[in-house]
């Protein structure tokens, strides 16, 4: 018996700290239909435009990746390994299009539905913000999607995370798990305006 004891304390202890957890069922809710209203900004234009925000991962399936930063490569929007990296600063204007921060490049969800990245590409779709709601209660934040679907699969690659949005009947790949992507302000952001919905 003692020796069966010993042998079981440290799987409870590794399973007590694994950064592994369950995404939660939530309901997609869009939100800023048309317009820039649901994003965070640091003042009111009434849903114009969005001066500054970036985005990070939010409730992963493997806990370590939360709050990353994020920015843009030839793979489109991925997360880096390296919180000393700097998240990529981005606007929203022109009825809800995400740009860079001087606004010259539209961030847009590729044509490949079955890899579905958001990148500077020559064509594709603009994001749309939801809200997420669990058993009918509305949770905090503003999480970004297509389509009711704002579930995304990351998998590292190199020293980042690539990430894709999951489709209807899309699973997972060896590596990869499951996430959402939020919206948020940067850390030195200046507010001092009303927030939007969700912050």
């Amino acid at each position: 018996m003692a020796i069966s004891f010993l042998l079981f304390v440290p799987i409870l202890l590794l399973s007590s700290t694994s950064p592994i957890t369950a995404l939660p069922n939530v309901t997609a809710i869009q939100i800023g239909q048309g317009d820039c209203s649901a994003y965070p900004s640091t003042y009111s234009t009434f849903g114009r435009s969005a001066d500054e925000f970036s985005f990070t991962p939010d409730q992963v399936d493997n806990t370590s990746i939360n709050n990353l930063t994020t920015g843009t490569t030839d793979a489109g929007l991925v997360v880096y390994t390296d919180n000393a990296t700097a998240s990529e600063i981005f606007c929203c204007d022109h009825g809800g299009a995400v740009e860079d921060g001087l606004g010259y490049k539209d961030l847009l969800f590729s044509t490949n539905a079955t890899d579905n990245r958001l990148g500077y590409w020559a064509q594709g779709t603009m994001p749309e913000t939801y809200t997420h709601e669990v058993a009918g209660v509305a949770q905090p934040g503003v999480f970004l999607g297509l389509a009711n679907m704002t579930t995304w699969a990351f998998k590292q690659v190199g020293s980042v995370y690539q990430m894709r949005l999951l489709g209807p009947g899309q699973s997972l790949v060896v590596g990869e798990f499951k996430g959402f992507l939020k919206a948020v302000l940067p850390p030195d952001a200046y507010l001092y305006a009303l927030q939007p919905i969700g912050s």
